[in-house]
């Protein structure tokens, strides 16, 4: 249910909508930004609220939405679907629209998985993309028709084109001819014919037809009849050319036309997209955020400023505010401290969310789903309706008496007041009552103080009070929850210019509790206010505590990081050395063999190879090293939908953790468990550890991994592969290459060594997988697996016999 015109207009919400027009470019937005209105359903105002959400994000993160260009074409769309005539400047702004909309789909889809709201809202159909071509080849940038658009029309404005220029030499050699009878040098238009200005004292002396005169009368427009043929052949092209684009325009807005579900959500997406820029610029203007709102009828809003004082002046002063259905907020203090501006600033707050505006409030505010709304402020005393001030308000508490249901909110100024002090206070207290009792949050300003005291008795009541500074003798604007507020009646009346023997007369007719009362009100405000003072200040403390442990931590990071990556590259540097190292001592050991040095040295050769092979393998000790400096997520990739496979170890990067898969993928979507919990992640969001990666692939060919296959690389030898320790079985068939792998482990057993490799190559990739399931089967060995890159990789097999 909408608010009242009433509420509307006592809260100033077209105030508030009037700025926002004012920040938004287009007429379209300008227009929607006035007449914007708070959400029918809770669905809607959360809904609106995630756009702004995520566009004030975007707006915040340096990538705000983009703008262009957007003409006013709801005309041109109304015109183009009722099949009347459009002209190339009308197309040539629905084009500019077009644009801008495409600009905008590609912005929020390039964005979806961040910003989905924006994503939705700013979506346009992609298969206007054609059509935005087409207008882009058929109308020029200016918004004239193009000679591309078709060739009949581009041979036609060359036969204008060179028609015309015949006209214009016959008439610049006229006029050298008659130059005496011409009251100037030029030639012009009359009723599309081209003539020269005669003077008409002379115009017997001139041939051709009078097309027209001047005001004076003094010179006749003449069209020189050696022009008369020439000027017929040019009107006839030109109405042929005028058809043509005629045509050509009919062609296009029945393109258009086509496509007119398109173009309206374009147009749409390009309002929405201007509005929500008015939006988030004025959320930039109050400082202010996004608050989702919840289904729960309550307001708890900190720091809050009134939005219109804030933009004003600027020096809103922030307030806790704090209601829920049920309750009653009274709030009573000194006239002109407040207490108005912190019940619209409650009306206002209820109205933005559900109209997806930003919040002029500090993070942890929180604001309900409030429907309906009703305020009444201000003076309503109207002479022609024959309504006093209390009548007038009277009347409009009988309409909030019959319309209120759970779940409103209600806003009262200085309730019941313009009538009897004792009569007044009864009749506010019977209403306030009543509507707590039926589920409305009711927030009043008052100077009763029988409301006062229904705090004290009734706990669905609760006190607030506006400040007065008595040494500057000026209102302070602050809100104090729970404290009830004095009048100050005598104070404000000296404030503004009430003589002091007047005022002082006044306070010596108060009866005796009076004045009591009132000084005891004030204690309590005052001791409240250096609370308030002490705990701001306190919090400043621990923010400033907070930013600085912060800065030391990302300080000591930065460290760390300049460290590891000093480390690191040291580390790569000496493992380079080492494997060059180990490149020349393979050279050396060939040659050693080619002279045929004794076995025993050759293979002393082969230990200290072996040795180095293994310090600077990806595995050895410098190996493991640097990737012990490798930032985390270092060895992760993506992870493709067939890998995945209940049991696999994966990271999630929004969980910060590895996860187990208890599920294969269905639709994008992975069933994972992070200790106790079961969730449900993207696998677009899934990354694979390094560690994984064998297994992984094994199940990418349709098998599970070995026991063999997976056993940790560091529990084996590394060994250099050589030509003495590696089986070349490339081009055999199965049967036989599986025969002389037999008789190679023998051999292998036989020199008393524990390793080798089996060269298979890549192929079609059958003999490598017959070669790995024999030697994963065979009860000599150990373990296998594709050796290592600097051994050959893949294309290699490495296995470890049983010692």
């Amino acid at each position: 249910m909408q608010p009242s015109t009433k509420s509307i207009h006592d809260l100033e919400w077209p105030a508030l909508t009037a700025q926002l027009s004012s920040r938004c470019q287009s007429v379209q937005a300008q227009l929607r930004a006035r007449d914007l209105a708070p959400s029918e359903t809770l669905d809607e105002a959360r809904e609106r609220m995630r756009r702004t959400a995520e566009a004030l994000r975007a707006s915040r993160d340096g990538d705000p939405i983009p703008t262009g260009p957007l003409p006013d074409v709801t005309d041109v769309l109304l015109r183009i679907d009722r099949v009347a005539e459009v002209t190339s400047l009308e197309l040539h702004q629905l084009r500019e629209a077009m644009r801008t909309a495409h600009t905008l789909r590609r912005w929020s889809q390039a964005r979806r998985a961040t910003h989905p709201a924006l994503a939705a809202a700013l979506h346009s159909d992609p298969a206007l993309d054609r059509l935005l071509s087409t207008l882009d080849l058929a109308i020029d940038p200016d918004g004239t028709l193009a000679d591309r658009a078709s060739a009949d029309l581009a041979r036609c404005r060359r036969q204008v084109h060179d028609m015309r220029g015949r006209v214009v030499q016959r008439l610049e050699e006229f006029m050298a001819k008659y130059a005496a009878v011409l009251q100037d040098r030029f030639y012009t238009l009359r009723d599309g014919r081209y003539v020269l200005p005669v003077r008409s004292d002379s115009h017997i002396r001139v041939p051709g037809i009078v097309h027209g005169s001047s005001g004076s009368g003094a010179t006749l427009f003449i069209e020189p009849r050696p022009v008369v043929l020439l000027g017929n052949q040019l009107k006839v092209l030109t109405a042929e050319m005028e058809r043509e684009e005629a045509r050509v325009l009919m062609e296009l807005a029945e393109r258009c036309r086509s496509e007119i579900a398109g173009l309206e959500e374009a147009h749409e997406a390009c309002v929405v997209a201007d509005l929500l820029g008015g939006i988030v610029s004025l959320a930039n203007d109050l400082k202010a955020i996004a608050v989702e709102p919840e289904s729960e009828p309550v307001l708890d809003l900190r720091r809050a400023r009134h939005p219109l004082l804030a933009l004003s002046t600027g020096g809103a002063v922030p307030n806790d505010l704090a209601l829920r259905a049920g309750r009653v907020l009274v709030v009573s203090g000194p006239n002109a401290g407040g207490k108005t501006v912190a019940l619209k600033t409650l009306g206002l707050a209820a109205m933005m969310v559900r109209a997806g505006l930003a919040l002029p409030v500090q993070e942890g505010s929180r604001v309900g789903w409030f429907d309906p709304v009703f305020c009444d402020v201000g003076d309503d005393q109207s002479l022609a309706r024959n309504l006093s001030t209390f009548s007038a308000h009277v009347s409009n508490l009988a309409v909030v008496l019959r319309g209120v249901r759970p779940g409103a909110l209600v806003l009262l100024d200085e309730l019941a007041g313009g009538t009897d002090p004792e009569e007044g206070s009864a009749l506010a207290a019977a209403v306030l009552e009543t509507l707590a009792a039926r589920g409305a949050a009711v927030a009043v300003t008052t100077h009763y103080e029988l409301l006062k005291i229904l705090a004290v008795r009734d706990e669905r009541f609760v006190n607030a009070s506006v400040g007065f500074d008595l040494a500057t003798m000026a209102p302070t604007f602050a809100v104090t929850m729970g404290v009830p507020g004095a009048s100050s009646a005598l104070a404000v009346a000296r404030r503004f210019g009430v003589p002091d023997d007047v005022v002082e007369r006044a306070r010596g007719l108060l009866p005796e509790h009076a004045g009591s009362r009132e000084d005891v009100l004030r204690r309590l405000q005052d001791e409240e206010r250096a609370t308030r003072l002490a705990r701001a200040a306190a919090e400043d403390e621990s923010r400033a505590i907070t930013a600085l442990r912060v800065e030391l931590e990302a300080e000591k990071h930065a460290l760390r990081v300049k460290e590891r990556e000093r480390l690191s590259r040291e580390g790569s540097e000496l493992v380079g050395l080492l494997r060059r190292a180990r490149e020349e001592l393979r050279d050396a050991q060939a040659k050693l063999r080619r002279k045929k040095v004794g076995e025993e040295d050759v293979r002393e050769v082969e230990r200290a190879v072996n040795e180095v092979a293994k310090l600077a393998s990806i595995d050895g000790a410098l190996g493991r090293g640097l990737e012990a400096l490798k930032p985390a997520g270092a060895g992760r990739r993506k992870v493709r939908e067939e890998e995945l496979r209940p049991g696999m170890k994966v990271y999630v990067p929004r969980l910060g953790n590895t996860v187990e898969v208890l599920e294969a993928p269905s639709r994008g979507q992975l069933r994972v468990a992070a200790g106790a919990l079961k969730l449900m992640v993207a696998v677009d969001e899934v990354q694979l550890d390094a560690g994984e990666e064998s297994g992984a692939a094994e199940v990418v060919r349709g098998r599970a991994p070995s026991a063999a296959a997976s056993e940790a690389p560091g529990e084996l030898e590394r060994v250099l592969r050589l030509e003495s320790n590696t089986c070349d079985v490339r081009g055999l068939r199965a049967d036989d290459a599986l025969g002389m792998v037999d008789t190679f482990l023998d051999r292998v057993l036989g020199q008393g060594s524990t390793t080798g490799y089996v060269l298979h190559g890549h192929g079609t990739g059958a003999l490598k997988l017959a070669v790995r399931e024999h030697l994963k089967r065979s009860p000599w060995v150990r373990a296998s697996r594709a050796a290592d890159p600097e051994d050959g990789g893949d294309a290699f097999t490495a296995f470890w016999l049983k010692g």
